[in-house]
């Protein structure tokens, strides 16, 4: 067995969301990749019990906690995770789907036990390949994405006889490395400084909700407090949904060409266009605050050697309704850069700031929405399967404390895919399609005509 280790803050997240909510579902991560191809699955079983030895963090186990409640987590010397097998191929894609989602809804209960699952699966319509099921304290969306095309890189080797892939990075010594860095207390008062000055700044946030002003006129007249600035969160019903929108390949390099020209980060163009949608449905509000995700991956080992790296701060900007489109854009890039410089403070600590300051009541939030933008593509850089159809989809967990969580990743095509997951006890189908029409129309208009302001492009007629 390896050494044990204290958790990372970016792990912290998820705990906390299984601790607080008594259950592991709203931590789960569960995907399946696939080829329309006749895959031996011999050999690509193979494959993933080499990954397993490659990718360590698939092979994480966590401890009980202690009497402090601290939770550790170390590397069993013996590889005890399941790889099954199951044939999906006489029904429709759609059903197959529906199969793999209910799986998805399964949880990982009790202590120092495998926190992962594989199974070997052959699809309808000729597609075959894999399903992973995984905690996601181990991995987030950008390691699943490194794990699948490795794993591709390998059978691709045995198969036809192309190169090894190269090594991964070793996962234990980029943990030691980022806990020696979480725990420079020098480091630590630089980020809580940051925070600190950003509420001394601006004061208290303000909630946004993508319904409009009810969802807080509602929470201040549960909470007999006409100032309120918070809104409640939904906890006894955390049921998800989900909602793919594609956009197409042409469209897609529309934004892309855009960004590289005004040397913007898709992130930053995304977060624009929900800010201003939530500005637009809560009469003009311009103090707007969003839970961006940062995947915390700056250099090669970060990128390669797994585990959960994805973090979430508030990114949380007062932009006037004349401000030009392109400035504002450069306002979020501008936060989001200050905030990146901090991104190993722990977001728990500013919640308690908040908390403190505010006296905020239990269970309340500024944020309706969240946001992860995934740049990398389940598309494996290699010659024998680059014009090969790719079938891969992502699965909800079935719980979730966020009320909308927005997802955008990139298709094998050059197109972009647009998920939203949505707690079904607040919003509906409709919400979230009204939510995505206004979020491209605002965010193509913008690109056409950089120079239009917000009030303007808010005030364009359907």
């Amino acid at each position: 067995m390896s050494d044990k280790y204290p958790l990372t803050a970016a792990q912290m997240l998820h705990y906390r969301w299984i601790r607080q909510y008594h259950t592991q579902q709203v931590s789960g991560l569960s995907v399946v990749a696939s080829l329309k191809a006749n895959l031996d699955f011999d050999i690509l079983k193979k494959c993933i019990e080499k990954e397993l030895e490659r990718y360590k963090c698939l092979r994480v186990q966590f401890t009980k906690p202690d009497k402090d409640g601290l939770i550790y987590q170390y590397i069993p010397e013996e590889n005890n995770i399941s790889i099954s097998f199951k044939d999906l191929s006489d029904m429709s894609l759609a059903q197959a789907d529906d199969i793999l989602q209910k799986l998805a809804y399964t949880t990982f209960d009790g202590d120092d036990i495998p926190v992962c699952e594989f199974m070997l699966v052959k699809l309808p319509n000729g597609y075959n390949g894999f399903w992973i099921h995984i905690d996601h304290r181990l991995m987030d969306s950008c390691a699943v994405v490194v794990m699948v095309n490795d794993i591709m890189s390998l059978y691709t080797h045995y198969r036809f006889g192309s190169d090894y892939p190269e090594p991964l990075a070793d996962y234990e010594s980029v943990l030691t490395s980022d806990l020696k860095k979480a725990s420079n207390e020098k480091r630590h008062a630089k980020d809580q400084k940051f925070w600190n000055d950003l509420l001394d700044e601006w004061g208290e946030p303000l909630y946004s909700d993508i319904q409009g002003p009810s969802v807080l006129e509602a929470s201040r007249k549960k909470h007999k407090n006409k100032n309120l600035r918070a809104a409640d969160i939904e906890l006894k019903d955390l049921f998800v949904a989900v909602k793919d929108y594609q956009l197409d390949p042409k469209s897609s390099g529309t934004l892309m060409d855009f960004c590289m020209n005004h040397q913007l980060s898709m992130t930053n163009l995304l977060l624009l266009g929900l800010r201003t949608y939530l500005s637009k449905v809560n009469n003009g509000q311009e103090d707007i605050s969003i839970e961006n995700f940062i995947s915390r991956r700056s250099t090669k080992d970060e990128w390669t050697s797994g585990g959960s790296r994805t973090i979430m701060f508030p990114c949380r900007t007062v932009i006037s309704s004349d401000t030009e489109f392109l400035t504002a854009a450069y306002e979020i890039q501008n936060m989001q850069n200050r905030i990146y410089m901090h991104n190993s403070y722990d977001p728990a600590l500013i919640w308690d700031e908040i908390k403190k300051r505010y006296n905020t009541p239990d269970n309340t939030s500024y944020v309706s929405c969240y946001l992860t933008y995934q740049p990398l593509t389940v598309k494996p850089d290699n010659p024998y399967l680059k014009d090969i159809p790719l079938h891969t989809k992502w699965f909800a967990n079935g719980a979730a404390t966020k009320k909308m969580y927005l997802t955008v990743s990139h298709t094998a095509d050059g197109g972009m895919n647009f998920s939203y997951h949505y707690q079904t006890a607040a919003l509906n189908e409709k919400d979230i399609e009204l939510l995505n029409y206004y979020l491209m129309r605002i965010i193509f208009r913008g690109v056409e005509q950089p120079n239009l302001s917000i009030e303007e492009i808010i005030s364009l007629k359907v």
